[in-house]
């Protein structure tokens, strides 16, 4: 799987969103660093991370527009219909946090793309709306281990912006 293909072909989509490519590359890395994934699991996963938000900036544009450019893409890079369903279903329902276990590729992504959100990027965006809950992203995480790096995160935001104001 060459992820550096698959983020060249998504580019173009990806920087109409609010946080661009940057967004995508952050949830990428954090996955990477924070969750193994299994080997026969490893391009279902990266390319769910990949294509996650390729639809548009709004997740209504995401579900709708979304699986319609990723088969496009992943079908002209010859990739089985089974799996380009696969990739298609988790990304069309990747905001969801289904109480029933979702899928490791799944889990992965959502935690990740939960995790970003206390990255120093994006933090003063979600931070600045009135009302945001902090600890109700915290409990939507799934894996244990998200959840320590989102308070671990939060904490280290929370610090540094009471210092930066000294």
């Amino acid at each position: 799987m060459d992820t550096d293909k698959l983020f060249e072909l998504a580019t173009p989509y990806l920087e109409k969103n609010d946080f661009g490519v940057a967004h995508t590359k952050r949830v990428f890395e954090i996955a990477k660093q924070n969750f193994p994934v299994k080997p026969e699991l490893e391009e279902l996963t990266y390319t769910a991370i990949i294509f996650h938000d390729i639809g548009g900036s709004t997740i209504k544009e995401q579900y709708e527009k979304g699986p319609q450019i990723t088969t496009s893409i992943l079908k002209k890079l010859g990739r089985p219909d089974s799996f380009i369903r696969q990739v298609c279903e988790i990304i069309s329902t990747h905001h969801e946090h289904p109480d029933n276990p979702p899928s490791e590729p799944f889990k992965t992504l959502y935690d990740s793309d939960k995790i970003v959100m206390f990255s120093p990027q994006e933090y003063p965006y979600y931070n600045a709306q009135e009302g945001f809950d902090w600890n109700k992203i915290v409990n939507l995480i799934y894996s244990a281990e998200g959840k320590e790096l989102a308070k671990k995160s939060l904490a280290q935001r929370r610090k540094s912006k009471t210092t930066q104001y000294k």
